[in-house]
């Protein structure tokens, strides 16, 4: 097949999976009022593949099979392929302007890093593994998320708890697995989930040690939805959460049976401890493709919000508005170095010779893209943010769409609520996407996941301390003092 179309996705996704939101039974997710906004979203995203407009960026052709599969799946040998793949991350991540960190781009990213670890510290077996799951997905396309982080039963320790899933039986043709699994973004619409790894596991922790992949309709495993933020207020009101409502969810795992050739891990410490350790750097890519759309479009609903309200002639305002735009351009910049790290990265495990070392180079490896989401995207889209409320002051706080269009009071809001050569339906239109994106639900919970996009961002911190790196600076400011005399 190669290929889906948005209404084979749609139709793939009735599969009577077990589903719960706002405190019901889902039958079909694809009927249920909370998900059309994200599904229509989805659905576009496969139209996209093939249209020719798009097809030449958002697809490539694979010889092995005589079919085309999405870019995103493309597994790059060259600098060539990371920049097919980066144009690519580009324009999906703009063609929703960001919004969704987990769309099945950013998955089918970091499962090619999953093999590409599993690879490198010679963990041949499970990279295969992985490698045949890679194919099936190419082959049919499918929409995945994962699931990766233990619940929040006691986070005084590092050990699995009790709820966590683990392996409760193993049998010739599988294993059965029980526990609970959070925060699976995009399951409620996704085909499929990876089950993965988040923290180490430590030795009497084997049957913790799980990587596996199941469809989302498989019996036993029950998704249990956060509320949604897509009320069916319509696209004039919430024109972000009506569109890009991803939804969250605890997955549940009621003794659900693991077919052998979905196992990719099942006791083994170490390779359950190196899944992602040394990731060759596709994930971080994408993140960073996906984390500029987002400051582009803050950038640009900034300048929107403030010429609606006549404050972008204001020095005041294009100071605050000049630092967005200088943000941006330094995203630009980062994207393009996530680009040629992982191009360096890619080559230096096929030829360790191929990276100059010696004097005028890093010594050390870098990780331009992780660091990147870790340390700078987070504060230049949080400070976007700001921004944008500033310049919309409390003008965000605005009448919907029914006041605008009721017979009695519209004329009345067309007459008091314009601004400077701009409309009233213009500049409702313009407030309500300012309110959607800077106070809604929809709002506070992108914040939230835009500092918790890599994880605990004080473990990040931790770990970029105890990286080489480290000890590069360190040696140069040695140097130094080794060059200056003792008093």
């Amino acid at each position: 097949m190669g290929l889906r179309s948005g209404a084979a996705y749609l139709e793939g996704l009735r599969d009577g999976r077990s589903l719960y939101i706002n405190g019901e039974r889902v039958d079909d997710v694809t009927a249920h009022p909370a998900f059309q906004g994200v599904l229509t979203t989805l659905a576009g995203l496969y139209d996209a593949q093939l249209d020719p407009e798009f097809a030449d960026v958002l697809t490539v052709w694979d010889d092995a099979t005589g079919e085309a599969h999405s870019t995103t799946l493309l597994e790059a040998r060259s600098h060539e392929d990371v920049l097919a793949r980066l144009r690519c991350d580009r324009l999906r991540t703009e063609l929703t302007y960001g919004m969704m960190g987990r769309l099945p781009d950013f998955m089918n990213a970091y499962l090619l890093d999953v093999r590409s670890s599993l690879e490198h510290v010679g963990k041949h077996e499970e990279a295969a593994r992985m490698g045949a799951y890679l194919a099936r997905l190419r082959q049919e396309d499918l929409a995945v998320t994962h699931t990766l982080v233990d619940p929040q039963s006691d986070r005084s320790t590092q050990d699995a708890p009790p709820e966590a899933v683990r392996i409760v039986e193993r049998r010739e043709d599988g294993i059965v697995i029980r526990g609970a699994r959070l925060l699976s973004t995009l399951a409620p619409v996704a085909d499929e989930v990876f089950v993965g790894p988040y923290v180490p596991r430590r030795p009497g922790q084997e049957d913790y040690a799980l990587v596996c992949t199941l469809p989302l309709d498989a019996p036993g495993l029950k998704i249990v939805c956060r509320q949604a933020y897509d009320r069916g207020d319509g696209l004039f009101d919430t024109p972000l959460s009506g569109r890009f409502d991803e939804g969250d969810a605890i997955l549940v795992f009621d003794d659900v049976f693991v077919p052998e050739d979905r196992v990719v891990v099942a006791g083994d410490l170490d390779a359950y401890n190196n899944v992602v350790r040394n990731a060759v750097g596709y994930g971080p890519l994408q993140g960073a493709a996906r984390s500029t759309a987002k400051l582009k479009f803050l950038a640009g609903l900034a300048t929107v919000a403030a010429r609606t309200t006549g404050r972008a002639d204001s020095p005041r305002y294009q100071e605050e508005l000049g630092e967005v735009m200088g943000l941006l351009n330094v995203a630009e910049g980062v994207l393009d170095g996530a680009a040629v790290d992982l191009s360096r990265r890619i080559g230096e495990r096929r030829d360790p010779g191929s990276v100059r070392r010696g004097h005028g180079c890093p010594g050390e490896e870098s990780r331009v893209g992780i660091a990147a989401l870790t340390f700078f995207f987070p504060h230049a889209i949080a400070r976007a943010v700001e921004v944008l409320r500033l310049v919309a002051g409390s003008g965000a706080i605005v009448m919907t769409e029914g006041e605008l269009r009721h017979e009695e009071i519209g004329h009345l809001v067309e007459k008091y609520v314009h601004g400077p050569g701009v409309s009233a339906e213009r500049r409702l239109q313009v407030m309500r996407m300012v309110w959607d994106m800077t106070c809604s639900p929809f709002a506070a919970r992108q914040a939230l996941y835009e500092r918790y996009y890599t994880g605990d961002p004080v473990v990040g911190r931790v770990l970029f301390f105890n990286a080489p790196k480290t000890r590069e600076a360190e040696a140069l400011a040695e140097r130094l003092l080794g060059a200056t005399p003792a008093e």
